[in-house]
């Protein structure tokens, strides 16, 4: 170039002061570039001093001579100078890290209706490998106040994308501007780059961020933030977690109007913020650059807002706070040019390494038989060291059975930050519906005491009689009167034993197994007192009283014979029903 470097200044410098009316200005941004026709250019931007937003940027030829950017845009169109060249990166293969892991690693159930089972689920999730996978998505203010920011950003990217060799990590790049469009504004928000694991792209698409308009102080994040997370465009791989990092040096229009945005509502923080909670969940990752006014992400949205004339001007501090809160991510402020590349590896880094939100999740047709997970969650957990983390688990039998067994199949998941980072199968049998044929059995001798016995055998005797003196016997007849072949379980239930009540409200008694026998087509057998001593022992003296449940995969023909003898001269008396089975 023919110029000096000075006299190419001056002529900037002149020229920025012509158009922003004043000669109080900053000059805060200069990058080289190329026209369309191969020229080399030198872009300057500069804003009126305590003003960040009311700016101006010429471009400057190899003469000297400083034209306005607008000028040449309106002549070769928006974004015609060509950044410099990226340097190719190679893509980098993840290393492999250990998997999270889940014990016991299979659950195989049989659960009849009402039936509970209780276990502990033991999540261990080693150091620095959850998520296996994340979508990280720079998101950029771009207007003239950010220039120092994105101009280290773009001479940094490559450290910031190479830090984080060993993970899955795809990139994707937006970034946003505000309303209204397209004057003052090209674009509220531009997507540019979907998730991508190839740096090169990821480079180029930060190399093309260009400081430029903005207009009043608050910008149009709450509208960029709600197309990040809503719109399809922006390609997040659906198994990765999702982090966004956005940084800014001003606080968002608060509300952004139908009117001025186009867009379906009202777009507002809870909103925005809401979008962003999902499902899945967006990390946000916000950092407030020094660029801007002092609270700058954070600031009163309500103060310098001038361009939203159509929009009622509202909003309130802290968006940035409250928006990173909400999602599990984090507000940094204070950030320099000096310093963003190091903020921004070290909050990427700790954002992909660290799990907000861990679950553990039943899924497919299992679900419903989990009535409880103890704790509901684990939060905060740090990436660089083992968790080992139990869940107590109580499942459930919440389905009728059927003339058949019932199998559901599905699987507890380990949910990191709204991924599934760990699975076990699950298997629940409900089995299928027995025919239950009950009755009572009553058994033995039972006899009241007078002045001469009463202290013989006190503890065999019952003083409140439960049936009258009298010897008792019972029998039962069951009979196969199917073409199949049966099998049946006995269960007894002892009420009173030897003579004593075991089983006299409040006191309850578990009816338990004494025998299983298979009765084939047109075969009957016998239950009397003598073959209950299978289940409570001797049945021959004092009173035995209790309940007989025949369970079996088939109906069968059941009758009851109760035989009574009275005390002294009394008579015999017999007493034959047929059983009516239930079905469960």
């Amino acid at each position: 170039m023919t110029s000096s470097q000075g006299d190419r200044g001056d002529a900037a410098r002149q020229a920025l002061a012509e158009l922003l009316g004043t000669t109080e200005i900053d000059i805060v941004n200069e990058t080289e570039g190329r026209l369309p026709s191969g020229e080399e250019v030198r872009q300057v931007s500069a804003t009126v001093r305590g003003e960040p937003n009311r700016a101006a940027s010429v471009v400057v030829d190899a003469s000297g001579e400083a034209q306005p950017l607008r000028r040449l845009e309106a002549l070769y169109g928006r974004g015609f100078l060509a950044p410099a060249a990226v340097r190719e990166r190679p893509t980098l293969t993840p290393t492999p890290t250990p998997p999270v892991t889940i014990d016991p690693p299979t659950n195989a159930w049989t659960l009849p209706e009402c039936v509970t089972e209780d276990e502990t689920v033991t999540v261990f999730v080693p150091k620095s490998t959850v998520p296996p996978k994340a979508d990280v998505y720079l998101l950029a203010d771009t207007t003239l106040s950010m220039a120092p920011i994105l101009s280290a950003v773009q001479a940094g990217i490559d450290t910031v994308v190479n830090s984080l060799g060993g993970f899955d990590v795809a990139w994707g790049v937006g970034n946003y501007k505000d309303f209204p469009i397209p004057t003052p504004n090209p674009y509220a928000f531009q997507h540019q780059l979907s998730p991508t694991t190839n740096l090169i792209d990821v480079g180029t698409a930060v190399g093309s961020w260009s400081p430029a308009d903005g207009s009043d102080i608050p910008e149009g994040q709450l509208y960029a933030l709600t197309q990040v997370a809503t719109d399809s465009a922006i390609g997040w791989r659906p198994d990765s977690k999702r982090i966004l990092v956005w940084f800014g040096d001003a606080p968002g229009h608060d509300p952004i109007c139908t009117a001025i945005s186009g867009f379906g509502t009202d777009i507002t923080e809870a909103t925005a913020t809401l979008a962003l909670q999902g499902p899945p969940t967006i990390t946000v990752v916000a950092i407030s650059t020094v660029t801007g006014v002092p609270a700058a992400l954070d600031a009163d949205p309500t103060v310098g807002s001038s361009d939203y004339g159509v929009c009622t001007v509202g909003g309130s501090p802290g968006q940035a706070t409250n928006i990173a809160a909400a999602t599990g991510g984090s507000h940094t402020t204070g950030v320099d040019p000096t310093t963003i590349i190091n903020t921004l590896i070290s909050l990427i880094s700790a954002a992909v390494q660290s799990i907000n939100h861990l679950v553990l999740q039943p899924s497919g047709a299992i679900a419903p038989f989990v009535t409880s997970i103890t704790p509901p969650s684990y939060d905060s957990l740090a990436g660089d060291v083992d968790h080992t983390l139990p869940f107590d688990v109580t499942w459930t039998g919440v389905v009728d059975c059927a003339d058949d067994d019932q199998v559901f199949t599905g699987s507890l998941d380990v949910v990191a930050d709204g991924n599934v980072v760990a699975s076990k199968p699950v298997t629940i049998t409900v089995p299928a519906c027995r025919w239950h044929h009950s009755t009572e059995m009553i058994c033995g001798l039972q006899r009241g005491r007078n002045d001469d016995d009463k202290h013989d055998d006190d503890d065999k005797r019952d003083e409140c009689q439960t049936v009258v003196d009298g010897r008792y016997a019972t029998a039962v007849t069951i009979y196969n009167p199917s073409t199949c072949n049966v099998t049946l379980v006995k269960y007894f239930a002892p009420l009173i034993l030897d003579g004593k009540p075991v089983g006299r409200e409040p006191r309850t008694v578990l009816a338990r197994p004494f025998a299983k026998l298979l009765l084939g087509p047109g075969e009957a057998t016998l239950e009397d007192c003598c073959s209950l001593q299978e289940a409570v022992g001797p049945t021959g003296g004092p009173l035995v009283l209790g309940v007989l449940d025949i369970v079996a995969d088939h109906s069968l023909e059941v009758t009851v014979t109760h035989t009574a003898n009275g005390a002294g001269e009394a008579a015999t008396s017999i007493n034959a029903r047929t059983i009516r089975p239930r079905r469960a």
